[in-house]
């Protein structure tokens, strides 16, 4: 034997050995396998079998995208090149089948399996359940059932666990998941070959069933697995807390979590989190709380997807202060927020338009290295837009590009949507061309925006050329693109405009459906066209169009709107004998009408009609009648009114309650009104300005200034701010009073509050001074009248004319500001 072939054998061997110690050490990646590979391929021999499965093996599981077409080329070569030295064994295609399936190639795997029977090879059953998840990863479920139930005996296989655990968690990826429960069934009755399930088995199916929202059978599945004496680990837990969680049950959840304490199996860190989620989820702050304080004393602390649960719910529930606080202290404990923690806060800041806040926080994620992504860009994007600051929106746009982020169609279509609302749609058309030019491809939404501003702006041959433009691209608008360019335009009142997109919509072949025309009606009816109306209202029934509900209720608002009450009745008549059912939205429409005009016994009656036919009211309802009733001065049937609300268990609004109050008050049941307020109060509900409001005003009225002056000063402890409306009853009972000097103050006050005085409130400042002779404090408001650009009410005009007319008053005219002298003249 030569020297050369000693010296092969002796380096294949070698490199057999070398394969095989950094296989088992688990210290064999993707580099190395390949540069193994090449250097055992020139001195492969037969045995060289088991090197080359482990090399394949190890860069089959490599985290590359291109792992398996590797593998696919590697097993060419090593069939190529070395043919006669070394041969494919059963490991081989087994492993050639597994890349084939996992690159979406199952014909190839099939192929690779034809190979195996031309061999004479018995196939094994690893490389059947191999084929078994690829027809379940294709959605192939029947071919993946006759595979496991009959094709397996022929190949004198017997499916094992693995095989019928992959086929469950086919059948449930499916939503098939009452197949999956059959099957399970079938093993439990081992009617599946002497297979009988385990705790993955069930885990995948109860998984299947709360996808699918189908709770009970869940949780009964779980419990059949406890009754066949299979005990769930910390895995099949987690999935029962997971999943009853997030259907809100959790209270049961919390049940399984003390089960699985008495079972001895520890709740990890999930386990709490998944009750933190459904705590967080129904609003429970307390029990959140109580949850992270039992993960504490159970070793267990918040990671940042727990820290992330916290903040998500604070900030939904405007509370971004408190969530600030949780999230700096993330820091202090070495937990570092994600691009998901940072997104969420940014997003509390949005909505809360806390926008100097958000900006920080954005600077302090790339100080912190955190790369924002997409979304991120795209909250602060939105906030900027919905605050009509565009230059600070374009700015952010252009800041992606120096954190090395190319703008997405999702940012774009933001921009130019808030360019084009904003009037800036010039720039947009920019914005479109260069987002074309940088090859970022337009969807339906940025053509909408575009289409929609170009066609408020007058552009109509603009809009045309980019809407062909938009079909040249295979972009096709379906009739919800006509319907927002409609609706835009019917709210800016060019409703001729809005109709002449029926005729360019039946040329592009997408015929309109009743929502293009309700949008029409509604924008005619918003103009007051009410024959125009009609006349689309009739086009719609001729085109073989059925009116709706909300085609009525247009109708009907329109009509109740101009009072035009017994047109509105012909219009409900016409609805009914059309076969619609009248809703809850008809009727509060009509009722609204009817005590709008004042017809208040008509109301009533239709009210009590609504009733009889089973339509619920619901708030707004009640609150229209109420408000009908106490305005009438039917005092006792309002009262009824609102203790038949208490007993069907309509849950009251804030309107309501105004509604009540001020109803009591102006029927001088003052304490009945108050001892109602202090109930509120006392119940912790959240009141608004407008009900202090109420009572302050019923009060001063009434004579009860020192109880007024408490609950001014109670508002900010109810952490809200007087309003305008508030100043101004409190300075004119002080003027009315005679406490001049603590009206001044007060005003000084609320100027350097921020709450600005309107028109209404300096004009009614003015009379009360006039009518107390305080010529010289009149006129210091009348200047902050002008200063203001207001305009004096008829009222202020015509009592500064009746008391300069006066011959006592004409020497004090010189008090006034320069331009109210001419009243000097006013009785020359």
């Amino acid at each position: 034997m030569s020297s050369l072939v000693i010296a092969g054998r002796d380096r294949c061997l070698e490199l057999e050995r070398v394969i095989a110690d950094r296989a088992r050490s688990g210290d064999l990646g993707l580099d190395d396998a390949l540069d193994l590979f090449d250097e055992l391929l020139p001195h492969a021999r037969p045995a060289s079998a088991r090197a080359f499965n482990q090399l394949l093996t190890a860069v089959s599981r490599a985290k590359d995208s291109s792992a398996s077409a590797l593998v696919v080329s590697l097993f060419n070569r090593m069939v190529h090149a070395s043919s006669n030295k070394v041969a494919p064994d059963l490991h081989t295609y087994s492993i050639l089948i597994g890349c084939f399936c996992r690159m979406g190639r199952l014909e190839l795997g099939f192929a690779a399996f034809g190979l195996i029977l031309k061999t004479g090879c018995r196939v094994n059953v690893i490389i059947l359940s191999q084929l078994l998840k690829g027809l379940c990863d294709v959605k192939r479920m029947g071919e993946a059932m006759d595979l496991l139930l009959r094709r397996m005996s022929e190949f004198d296989c017997r499916p094992n666990l693995v095989s019928y655990n992959t086929l469950l968690k086919g059948f449930c990826n499916e939503n098939r998941v009452e197949e999956a429960l059959e099957l399970l069934h079938m093993m439990v009755d081992d009617g599946g070959g002497s297979c009988p399930p385990d705790v993955v088995s069930y885990t995948t199916v109860i998984n299947g069933f709360f996808r699918e929202g189908q709770v009970d059978k869940a949780y009964n599945l779980f419990l059949e697995m406890l009754d066949q004496g299979i005990f769930p680990d910390a895995v099949t837990y987690n999935s029962i807390i997971d999943g009853l969680c997030k259907a809100r049950a959790v209270d049961r959840a919390e049940g399984v979590l003390q089960q699985m304490i008495r079972k001895g199996v520890k709740p990890n860190n999930r386990t709490y989190t998944c009750l933190i989620h459904g705590y967080c989820s129904i609003g429970q702050w307390k029990e959140v709380v109580r949850m992270l304080k039992a993960m504490s004393t159970h070793g267990h602390g918040p990671d940042v997807v727990t820290y992330s649960l916290l903040l998500d719910y604070l900030c939904k529930n405007g509370r971004c202060t408190e969530a600030r606080k949780i999230f700096d202290s993330m820091f202090e404990k070495g937990i570092k927020p994600n691009v998901t923690t940072y997104s969420i806060l940014l997003h509390g800041y949005a909505a809360k338009g806390a926008l100097t806040d958000m900006l920080n926080l954005l600077d302090l994620m790339i100080g912190n290295a955190i790369s924002p992504n997409h979304h991120v860009f795209n909250i602060v994007l939105c906030a900027y837009a919905k605050n009509a600051m565009i230059d600070e929106a374009v700015h952010i746009f252009n800041k992606m590009r120096q954190q090395g982020l190319s703008p997405n169609v999702v940012n774009y279509g933001t921009l130019i949507d808030a360019l084009c609302k904003f009037g800036r749609v010039d720039d947009a058309v920019l914005k479109f061309n260069q987002m074309i030019n940088e090859g970022v491809t337009p969807d339906i939404i940025v053509f909408n925006s575009l289409v929609c501003g170009l066609c408020t702006a007058d552009k109509w041959e603009k809009a045309e050329e980019l809407f062909f433009e938009m079909l040249n691209q295979g972009i096709h608008p379906n009739v919800m693109f006509f319907n927002t360019i409609m609706c835009n335009l019917c709210k800016e009142g060019r409703v001729m405009e809005a109709q002449s997109l029926i005729d360019l919509m039946v040329r592009v072949g997408v015929r309109p459906n009743v929502i293009s025309y309700n949008i029409l009606i509604d924008g005619h009816c918003l103009v007051g066209r009410m024959d125009e109306t009609m006349k689309l209202f009739g086009g719609m029934v001729s085109v073989g169009l059925e009116p709706d509900v909300v085609t009525y209720n247009i109708l009907l608002h329109s009509y109740c709107k101009v009072g035009m009450m017994d047109e509105a009745m012909k219009i409900l008549d016409c609805m009914v004998s059309d076969g619609l059912k009248p809703d809850v939205v008809t009727y509060s429409t009509l009722l609204h009408g009817y005590c709008k005009a004042g017809r208040i016994d008509d109301a009533f009656g239709l009210f009590q009609k609504m009733l009889n036919n089973g339509v619920t009211p619901g708030v707004v309802t009640y609150n229209t009648i109420l408000h009908g009733l106490f305005q009438t001065g039917r005092f006792s049937e309002a009262k009824e009114l609102y203790l038949s609300m208490i007993k069907s268990g309509t849950q009251w609004d804030s309107c309501t309650y105004n509604i009540i109050l001020e109803g009591l008050c102006k029927n001088y049941c003052v304490d009945d009104a108050l001892q109602m307020f202090q109930s509120l109060c006392s119940k912790d509900i959240q009141l608004e300005i407008s009900t202090f409001n109420i009572m302050i005003d019923a009060l001063l009225k009434g004579g009860r200034k020192e109880y007024a002056m408490d609950l001014f000063a109670a508002i900010s402890a109810s952490g809200l701010v007087p309003s305008v409306v508030t100043y101004r009853l409190m300075i004119e009972n002080f003027i009315k009073e005679g406490l001049l000097e603590e009206a001044d103050n007060l005003f000084l006050a609320m100027d350097k509050s921020g709450c600005a005085p309107n028109s209404r409130m300096l004009n009614a400042l003015v009379r009360r001074l006039l009518h107390r002779g305080e010529i010289s404090r009149a006129g210091a408001y009348l200047s902050k009248i002008d200063e203001k650009n207001f305009s004096l009410e008829a009222f202020t005009t015509s009592l500064l004319i009746s008391l300069f007319s006066r011959e006592e008053y004409q020497h004090r005219v010189m008090s006034l500001p320069e331009k109210y002298h001419f009243l000097k003249e006013v009785n020359k």
